[in-house]
């Protein structure tokens, strides 16, 4: 297995078990919204959804960034 794959998957599983109780997380995608050079980007984006239907996520500029940040983010005051 591809370097790369294996410390996304574990980041992915890390940050699934770090959520609080009834999160699930959603995806990872990139961060553009459009096809337009202004809408373009090379971020990535992280996202978990709560219990009520609530989003939470986090913008990163490579995909582990993104999964640790959303993880931490649960941490923060």
């Amino acid at each position: 297995m591809d370097p790369d794959h294996e410390l996304l998957m574990a980041a992915w599983t890390a940050t699934e078990r770090s959520l609080p109780g009834g999160w699930r997380l959603d995806g990872l995608r990139c961060a553009s919204t459009g096809l337009g050079e202004e809408q373009r980007s090379d971020d990535w984006l992280a996202v978990a959804i709560g219990p009520d239907g609530s989003e939470r996520s986090h913008r990163a500029a490579d995909p582990v960034a993104a999964l640790s940040g959303l993880a931490a983010g649960f941490d923060a005051p």
